[in-house]
């Protein structure tokens, strides 16, 4: 979605997607990854998320990119984290322990500014992206990541008449033909989800399918 609509999301707190407590799937399928301790995992479009605390505590490093301020700083501020705050290029980087996040443009990051990350995951950057960004989204990933690198990503499929997203229906059909070309997709698990997002429930779905796949780098 364009900046302005993220920005006005975070402005009014408008935002339903951000989760009280670690993802479940993320919880279950952690060692996909491969993750050694001190490696280091790459979270896009990160917002405020509590996964990043959750794999800090799994003794990844981790290095996560968003573009709202106001998400930057409640990330800290929330956690009762006090940052180091210095430039990286065109990202303002806040860092504290083994999470630093870089605030700016995910499309702006290069290879040497996620430090050889060989680890990604993907709860919500894919699937905020309406479907004219998200090949360029997928041909970023995939020039970010070398080959061996693993991505655990979080998806949805729901009937995208009922309600407008985001987060959209991008269901697995669709991640293997946007992701095919770079990435092998392994599906790990698909379950039905409406009961655990009511906000979605609330704009209209009648049913939805929340699945994880692990995506290798070709």
């Amino acid at each position: 979605m364009k900046k302005k609509f993220w920005n006005n999301r975070w402005a009014t707190n408008d935002i339903g997607f951000h989760m009280a407590e670690p993802h479940s799937i993320l919880r279950r399928f952690y060692e996909q990854l491969n993750i050694a301790p001190g490696q280091r995992v790459f979270v896009p479009l990160c917002g405020k998320s509590l996964d990043m605390l959750w794999l800090a505590s799994k003794k990844a490093k981790v290095t996560g990119v968003e573009f709202n301020a106001l998400a930057v700083e409640a990330f800290f501020s929330e956690n009762d984290l006090q940052p180091q705050q210095d430039e990286m290029n065109s990202f303002a980087r806040f860092r504290s322990g083994d999470i630093e996040l870089l605030c700016g443009d995910l499309f702006e990051l290069d290879q040497a500014q996620i430090q050889g990350a060989r680890a990604c995951y993907d709860r919500g950057a894919l699937v905020a992206l309406p479907p004219d960004m998200r090949q360029r989204y997928v041909s970023h990933l995939a020039n970010l990541l070398p080959a061996g690198s693993r991505v655990l990503l979080i998806s949805y499929e729901y009937d995208q008449a009922e309600t407008h997203g985001p987060p959209f229906s991008v269901p697995l059909k669709s991640v293997e033909k946007l992701l095919g070309a770079n990435f092998e997709v392994r599906l790990l698990t698909e379950e039905d989800a409406l009961s655990t997002h009511k906000g979605l429930q609330q704009r209209g779905l009648t049913w939805l399918k929340e699945f994880g796949c692990l995506l290798i780098r070709k």
